[in-house]
């Protein structure tokens, strides 16, 4: 034997032989099916089952019916007569602005269809020396309530302007004052030196790491912490102090008169060209009545009847202006928002709600640039609004069955159907999606609009059909093929496929049934041969 190990050719034959005997084996192992083959691969036998094809998307919970409400004419709001939160009915006052303008713009225009109707009588029956008289008489009346008008609104505007020239002096003493208070200004240069402080504080705080720190802190950032703690503290208290200075507190107030007084100057103004301009009105009026009765003019029914007409419907405008005074609510439903307070100023608004398709829901992810006044939504019957990549989009279709998960509510599921799917396109940041609009089945008082819902959209399904898992099939040049176990031998078959689910797809031809196919495995070697499916082997993937 030793003889044999000391002799280097004899050696390496050996060796040679050992190792050819070996890649015999594992060749014979890894490459040649013998007798147990089929028990080492992963067969699946051909059957009967229901395929169910679905696509899912993500979208949000929306109201069936969302409204945004505005005054059409501008003004002071005087009421708001409902809160966030509140149920309101259809015809409901919901708020109210200041209506003196539409009050006085409504019975000036009352005031000319009185002037129109005497001008069409004055056309249609000449009148006498004496009643042409009374017309010159109410015409310089006329005049003078004009100048009287005018002299009036001059004076309220002087008046007006001085007060608020002497509202600006105060302020600016006052103002001036407060620059030379020594406690005042030792005071801001404390509440700087304060800040400063807690500034540098939180500085060293980032320095030091501790942002990665939680509450309670250790180490150095404990002690940061609470020297920061202790300056916010500083800082708080020394601006509180300044804030309830009596020379501070007269500065705001001065400046509060100021802004008080600034405003109704600005009605006044208003108000006063308003009332100018009826005065003006009835000038005018008087003087075409005058006219009309002492000048012979051709057609001058036709001008009196087309002037009361246009008299007509400036009342007709300006009682829809004051109507318009008061905001009612258009639908019934839940008050969402409101975007105003009593006493400030609000105009007609711009807001307007893009639908979903199929329906008066919004779309969650549309947004105004215009402000409205007020929102109500329907919330008692709600409604799926999602996305669809496009390729999924062209699969959804009415009346399709869905089922929708929220992630808010867990273990809650609610079955719908897709009641629309919009025709055009949303594209954002180059992605396409078409939204459908999904009705459900059922209320549930834990959802709330906006909240994230999942949908799943069952786009074609088949009942009793002959399927194989979506593994054991490969597709070559557009054709599906399976390879099916037969006598020993795994044969390369084409098939022809129906619907294709989640985990099966549906054969249409090709197989029958009770024929096994091969779902494909990594096959190791193994000492032993062993059960179809669960040994002899790695499988890739499943046929569940």
């Amino acid at each position: 034997m030793t003889n044999f190990l000391k002799n280097p050719r004899t050696l390496v034959a050996a060796l040679a032989a050992i190792a050819l005997v070996l890649s015999g084996l594992i060749y014979r192992d890894i490459f040649v099916p013998g007798k147990n083959a089929a028990s080492s691969l992963n067969l699946y036998t051909v059957g009967r089952r229901t395929v169910t094809a679905s696509v899912t998307g993500t979208g949000n919970l929306v109201p069936m019916t969302q409204s945004n409400v505005n005054f059409r004419v501008s003004g002071i709001l005087t009421e708001v007569d409902v809160k966030v939160g509140d149920q309101v009915t259809a015809g409901q006052v919901l708020a109210r602005i200041d209506s003196t303008t539409e009050q006085q713009a409504l019975a000036a225009a009352q005031a000319n269809v009185q002037v129109a109707q005497a001008n069409l009588q004055a056309a249609e029956t000449p009148l006498t020396a004496a009643q042409i008289t009374q017309l010159q008489n109410a015409y310089n009346t006329a005049v003078q309530s004009y100048n009287d008008t005018v002299a009036q609104v001059d004076l309220t505007n002087t008046q007006d302007a001085n007060t608020v020239t002497a509202d600006q002096n105060q302020l600016n003493a006052d103002k001036q004052a407060l620059t030379f208070n020594a406690a005042y200004q030792a005071a801001e240069q404390t509440l700087a030196t304060d800040q400063a402080a807690l500034t540098a504080a939180i500085a060293q705080f980032d320095t030091d790491g501790c942002k990665t720190q939680t509450y309670p802190y250790s180490g150095v950032c404990a002690t940061d912490f609470t020297t920061v703690s202790g300056d916010q503290l500083a800082v708080s208290t020394e601006q509180n102090a300044i804030n309830t200075m009596a020379a501070v507190m007269l500065v705001n107030t001065d400046q509060s008169r100021l802004n008080t007084d600034l405003a109704k100057q600005q009605v006044d103004k208003v108000n006063g060209q308003h009332s100018v301009n009826s005065a003006a009105a009835q000038v005018t009026g008087a003087r075409d009545q005058l006219n009309t009765q002492t000048q012979s003019k051709p057609n001058q029914v036709l001008a009196a009847q087309a002037q009361l007409a246009a008299a007509n419907t400036a009342v007709q405008t300006a009682q829809q202006n004051l109507t318009e005074t008061t905001l009612t609510a258009p639908i019934d439903g839940n008050v969402n928002s409101i975007n105003g307070v009593v006493g400030e100023s609000v105009g007609p608004g711009q807001g307007s709600t893009a639908q979903a398709p199929g329906t008066t829901a919004p779309l969650p992810s549309t947004t105004s640039t215009a402000t409205s006044f007020m929102v109500i939504g329907n919330d008692s019957a709600m409604q799926v609004i999602v996305p669809f990549a496009e390729s999924d989009a062209a699969r959804v279709a009415f009346n399709q069955d869905v089922s929708v998960t929220f992630d808010a509510v867990p273990n809650l599921t609610i079955s719908g159907k897709v009641v629309a799917v919009a025709s055009s396109a949303t594209v954002s940041s180059g992605v396409v999606n078409y939204y459908a609009t999904i009705s459900l089945n059922q209320a549930n008082k834990s959802l709330k609009e906006g909240m994230t819902s999942n949908a799943t959209v069952v786009v074609s399904t088949t009942s009793n059909a002959l399927t194989v898992p979506n593994l054991a099939i490969t597709r070559l040049g557009g054709q599906a093929y399976v390879n099916v176990y037969v006598h020993g031998q795994s044969v390369q078959t084409a098939i022809e496929t129906g619907v294709v689910g989640d985990t099966y797809t549906e054969v249409t031809g090709g197989l029958n049934e009770g024929a096994e196919v091969v779902i494909p495995t990594l096959r190791l070697p193994s000492g032993s041969g062993t059960s179809r499916g669960t040994g002899g082997g790695v499988r890739i993937g499943g046929g569940g």
